[in-house]
C-alpha cells in the first residue's frame, strides 16, 4: 500500500515598498529568507536600477507608481488602483507593506479586492508626522483616521519597531493580538564589524552622519553644532553620506549642502555603496533625527563598534543607550550636539567603550539573524 504524500502549495509573499533600492538596503535579507524557505517572492515598487539584482536573485519585481512626497490624493489614487489590480492579479498568500505610505495606501487596495492577510510595517511615521505645517497637519489626522479604520479589520496586523510607536498604534485601536514589536530591519554583522586601522598622528577624527538628507534628520541642528566645533578651534571631519530626496518636501537642497562644504563645514559624499568601509574608517555616528523607526544607519554604526550621539527621541533611544552606546542629546538642541561631540570625540576610552557595547548589543538583540526570523514568525502566523 502506498503511502499517501502531501504537497504543500508554494505560499505567495508579494512585498509593497517605495523605491527598489529601498527593499535592497533594508528587506534583502528577510526576502532572502523567505525565498530559502521555499516561498514566491514579489516586490512590488518603483523599478529601476536595483531591480536587475533582485530579478537576478530571484525575486520577481514588479514596477507599481508607488505616491511619493506626501499624499497627493491623485498620485494616491493612482497608486491605490495600480496595486488592487496587482493583488487581484497575483492573489498573493500575505502582503507585506513597508514604511508608512506603502501601508496607508497598500492596505486600503488590499481590502478593496479581499486581500487575505497583510502585513504593515510602520517603519517610522515620517515627515507627516514630525512637522506643525498645515498640510503635514492635514495629511497626519487622515493617516491617522484610516489607521484607526484598519484597526478593525482582522486581516490587518502591524509591526512597529520601538516601544514609543508600540503604545501610539495601541491608542489608535490595534489589539495586542494584531501589533508586534520588532526593533529594526537588523544589520549583517559579517558585513558591518569593528575593524578600525591604526590612526596616523596627523589623521583627523571623523564623525559620520548616513541618512537621506533631510531637515527631519536633524541636518540643520548637525551644521550648526559643526560650526560651533570650528569656532572652537577642533578640526574633527564631518562626513555626510547620502543623497538629497527631490521628491520629498523635507529634503535638503542641492545648494546649501555644497555652500557648507565651501565654508569648511563637512564633507558631503552623497549616495555611497561602501557604507561598511566608511563606518570602520569614522570614530563616531551621529544621527540628530527628529523621529524614527529604529534607524538602520545606527544599527549599522552599532554593528561597527562606532559610539553613536542622537537626539533623544523614538527609535533613537532603542538602540542608543544614555552612558552605555552612546549620548542621547535633546531634540533640534545643536549646541547640546556639539558638546555631545566634543566629549566623545576628546575621550578615546570612553568612546571605544561605548562602541564595543553598541556592537555587543547589536550582536545579541538587533542583528539579521535575530530580527529576520522574529519578522517571519509574524508574516507566517
Amino acid at each position: 500500500m502506498k503511502k499517501a504524500v502531501t504537497m504543500q502549495r508554494r505560499r505567495k509573499l508579494m512585498f509593497v515598498c517605495g523605491e527598489d533600492w529601498s527593499f535592497v538596503s533594508h528587506r534583502l535579507g528577510l526576502g532572502r529568507a523567505a525565498l530559502v524557505r521555499g516561498d514566491e517572492v514579489i516586490v512590488a515598487c518603483n523599478a529601476n536600477e536595483a531591480a536587475v539584482k533582485l530579478r537576478a536573485e530571484g525575486f520577481r519585481v514588479v514596477d507599481v507608481p508607488i505616491a511619493r512626497g506626501g499624499l497627493s490624493p491623485i498620485k494616491s489614487l493612482k497608486t491605490i488602483k495600480a496595486l488592487a489590480c496587482l493583488i487581484r492579479r497575483e492573489r498573493p498568500d500575505i502582503v507585506i507593506n513597508v514604511a508608512i505610505q506603502c501601508v496607508v495606501l497598500s492596505a486600503l487596495a488590499g481590502l478593496l479586492v479581499g486581500v487575505r492577510r497583510s502585513v504593515n510595517m510602520v517603519t517610522g511615521l515620517g515627515f507627516m508626522f514630525v512637522s506643525n505645517g498645515a498640510k503635514a497637519r492635514l495629511v497626519r489626522s487622515v493617516v491617522s483616521m484610516l489607521m484607526r479604520a484598519y484597526a478593525r479589520w482582522p486581516s490587518i496586523h502591524v509591526i512597529v519597531q520601538n516601544s514609543d510607536d508600540f503604545e501610539l498604534m495601541r491608542g489608535l485601536g490595534f489589539s495586542q493580538k494584531r501589533l508586534s514589536l520588532v526593533r529594526g530591519s537588523g544589520v549583517d554583522i559579517r558585513q558591518f564589524c569593528p575593524g578600525k586601522p591604526e590612526r596616523r598622528h596627523d589623521e583627523r577624527k571623523t564623525a559620520i552622519f548616513v541618512a537621506r538628507m533631510l531637515w527631519s534628520k536633524g541636518l540643520a541642528e548637525l551644521v550648526e553644532a559643526a560650526g560651533i566645533l570650528k569656532d572652537r578651534g577642533f578640526s574633527y571631519r564631518v562626513l555626510l553620506v547620502g543623497d538629497i530626496d527631490p521628491a520629498n518636501p523635507d529634503s535638503a537642497d542641492m545648494e546649501s549642502l555644497v555652500k557648507w562644504q565651501q565654508d569648511g563645514l563637512l564633507e558631503w559624499l552623497g549616495k555611497r555603496s561602501d557604507i561598511a568601509d566608511l563606518l570602520r574608517q569614522s570614530d563616531l555616528a551621529v544621527l540628530p533625527s527628529w523621529r524614527e523607526g529604529l534607524p538602520k544607519s545606527l544599527l549599522e554604526a552599532a554593528a561597527s563598534g562606532l559610539a553613536m550621539v542622537a537626539s533623544d527621541v523614538p527609535g533613537c533611544r532603542e538602540i542608543v543607550k544614555h552612558n552605555q552606546t552612546g549620548f542621547l542629546v535633546p531634540l533640534r538642541d545643536a549646541g547640546a550636539l556639539a558638546q555631545a561631540i566634543e566629549d566623545l570625540m576628546e575621550d578615546d576610552t570612553k568612546r571605544e567603550a561605548l562602541g564595543r557595547n553598541a556592537r555587543i548589543l547589536v550582536e545579541q538583540e538587533l542583528c539579521d539573524a535575530v530580527v529576520i526570523r522574529k519578522t517571519l514568525d509574524i508574516i507566517s502566523a
